[in-house]
């Protein structure tokens, strides 16, 4: 007691100093350029784009942030604008640029249309637009961390131009805009996917530019997690047609909300106390030292995390009560809720082992569970992307785009021993899988073989719960670790510090033996250690390389017997190894202590 007495003294010291700083101890100054240009002198205007600007520039303004604004600017005025920019945004914490109106892309380069531009001549693209590498220049030499916002992928009538202007090279004028690279600390999101065309809306705002004014105005939450819902709010709006895309090589949480607990660059965002709070409310009485142990993972950095610590230690003496009352069996299962961020007002746990657990309606992003014994499962929406890399080994060339036409549901977790020794009570598994003495439960499961996985796990599965799962394609578990980036990891270039586990990932894992699944931060989809941990076997037959390879996301299958792919690294390997395109091949039966999977679900 003296202990827990202390350590809520100790909290409450650190919290008087923090009241007590004065206010602006913690300001940083945060700038935004916000152009929107719709009156085009010499094409059809556009309806949205200055009303998404002025709209956007207020949002900005309320959150805190110095804007600098411009509407129908012509090239002089666009000039001008971008040059006050980058004098206000030099030394700031944050800079945002937000563009709506004409776009193009020539050649791989993405260019801004002014209002005055005629694109007559090929010599018009260097004088008459601005190129978004400028803008992305400016800002990067000037600040570390970076968002840019392009609602630029519209039906662009000044592409035809240049395209005759451009003449036998008018092949080089693509549709919407091309893929960028973000450099370190920068974000891009674009209204619709590369290459696509976005839809500018009947509203006062478009489709996307409304749905992010919304939700960075109401929204608590990161970027990552504004972006998804902007996600599936264009999505629902446009029934599939747009879906929003963007590159992120962000190095930290970013909250545009400054109530928000905002991370420094290369840090994991800090747990909200209240958060904390709740979940210890739902675990403080557990008899399970598992579920307490996940706790301290996830709370790691609140003083509740000793309260759990101590928790386990009277556990361990034998001195807490050992038989569960069915309040305090809820209680376990709405910590998982919460800890999985899924909890909703008023819900009670289920403990039917045959009803489906579906936190809201089956959209990407919602997460589900079939059965008591079943994987967790989250719902991946529908998209393209671009698989492979020019840039890597053999294997993995050529970089080639991909349409998942569907959204499917794949598992939150690599499958634990604790769900596959399910299927050994149940009769399906015949195999209790070696565990190296690293422990089973929430452990991924390891040394099971393709052919274990799938004759043995799946049919198991598929017949308890009456669904289809499946293993991932190459192709869908590619696009599910990628999670709308183009980067070396789903949180960045940089591989940094305790991401992930693998030989060089900073964990207290590495190169040792596997993690508790769930132990890091899930990607932009909400799914964990699709880098590292355990490779993951797919469906899909190895191929040397991606050369007629499927552009729908289906599997290659050439033979039974073929070798098949595994995917995503491990706890024993190098960070390169956890590549997104990065992909190994193996023989049915190999059976390793670094190999395991994840399902997929068809929806």
């Amino acid at each position: 007691m003296l202990r827990k007495l202390l350590a809520v003294l100790t909290l409450l010291t650190v919290l008087m100093g923090l009241a007590g700083l004065p206010d602006g101890a913690q300001a940083q100054k945060r700038v935004a350029l916000v152009v929107g240009n719709a009156a085009y002198e010499r094409v059809p205007k556009l309806t949205n784009p200055v009303n998404d600007a002025r709209d956007m520039a207020a949002a900005l303004k309320a959150l805190g942030f110095d804007v600098v604004e411009g509407f129908d600017l012509n090239k002089v005025a666009f000039d001008r604008k971008v040059l006050d920019f980058a004098a206000a945004v030099e030394g700031a914490s944050v800079g945002i640029f937000f563009y709506a109106g004409h776009g193009l892309q020539v050649a791989g380069q993405n260019y801004l249309a002014p209002v005055d531009a005629q694109l007559l001549t090929p010599t018009a693209l260097d004088f008459e637009l601005m190129k978004v590498e400028v803008i992305q220049r400016v800002m990067e030499l000037s600040t570390k961390t970076n968002v840019l916002f392009l609602d630029a992928c519209r039906d662009n009538p000044l592409g035809r131009n240049i395209a005759r202007s451009l003449g036998t090279r008018s092949t080089d004028v693509g549709k919407g805009l091309a893929q960028i690279e973000a450099g370190s600390g920068t974000l891009i999101s674009f209204s619709t996917q590369p290459g696509a065309v976005a839809v500018d809306g009947k509203e006062r705002n478009s489709p996307y530019s409304g749905a992010l004014i919304k939700h960075l105005s109401s929204s608590n939450d990161d970027l990552n997690a504004v972006l998804i819902a902007v996600r599936n709010d264009v999505m629902t709006a446009t029934q599939d047609a747009q879906v929003p895309w963007e590159h992120s090589a962000l190095r930290g949480r970013l909250y545009f909300n400054q109530g928000s607990p905002v991370s420094e660059s290369g840090k994991a965002a800090p747990i909200r106390l209240s958060e904390a709070a709740e979940a210890w409310g739902a675990a403080e009485k557990t008899t399970s030292i598992s579920a307490l142990e996940s706790f301290i993972s996830r709370y790691n950095d609140t003083f509740y995390a000793v309260l759990a610590r101590e928790r386990i230690e009277e556990l361990k003496k034998g001195t807490a009560t050992s038989k569960q009352s069915e309040p305090v069996k809820k209680n376990e299962e709405r910590l998982t809720m919460l800890q999985e961020g899924t909890a909703r007002e008023g819900a009670e746990p289920k403990s039917d082992k045959t009803r489906t657990l579906v936190v809201g309606a089956m959209q990407p992003g919602s997460v589900f569970r079939d059965c008591q014994e079943c994987p967790e499962m989250v719902v991946v929406p529908a998209g393209e992307f671009f698989m492979g890399s020019n840039d890597g080994g053999a294997n993995e060339k050529p970089l080639h785009k991909v349409n998942i036409a569907k959204a499917f549901a794949v598992g939150k977790f690599e499958v634990t021993f604790a769900e596959w020794d399910a299927c050994v009570a149940a009769g399906g598994c015949p195999r209790s899988p070696e565990d190296q003495g690293w422990g089973r439960g929430r452990r991924p499961v390891i040394n099971v073989s393709w052919d274990d996985v799938t004759k043995e796990y799946l049919p198991w599965l598929n017949r308890t719960t009456g669904k289809t799962y499946r293993l991932l394609t190459e192709a869908e578990w590619e696009y599910a670790a990628r999670s709308s980036t183009r980067t070396a990891y789903s949180w960045g270039n940089d591989v940094g510090k305790n991401r992930a586990n693998c030989s060089g990932c900073g964990s207290q894992w590495d190169n040792k033996q596997t993690a508790p699944v769930g132990s890091f931060q899930p990607n932009a989809f909400g799914v964990h250690d699709m880098q590292g941990n355990v490779w993951e076997w797919v469906q899909d037959c190895y191929t040397r390389n991606y050369v007629g390879a499927p552009s729908d996301g289906s599997a290659v299958s050439d033979t039974a017997s073929c070798s098949r792919v595994r995917r995503g690294g491990s706890w024993n390997g190098v960070p390169k190894d956890l590549y997104p395109s990065g992909r190994l091949g193996n023989s049915l039966s190999s059976r390793f202590n670094n190999l395991g999977f994840r399902v997929a679900r068809t929806l």
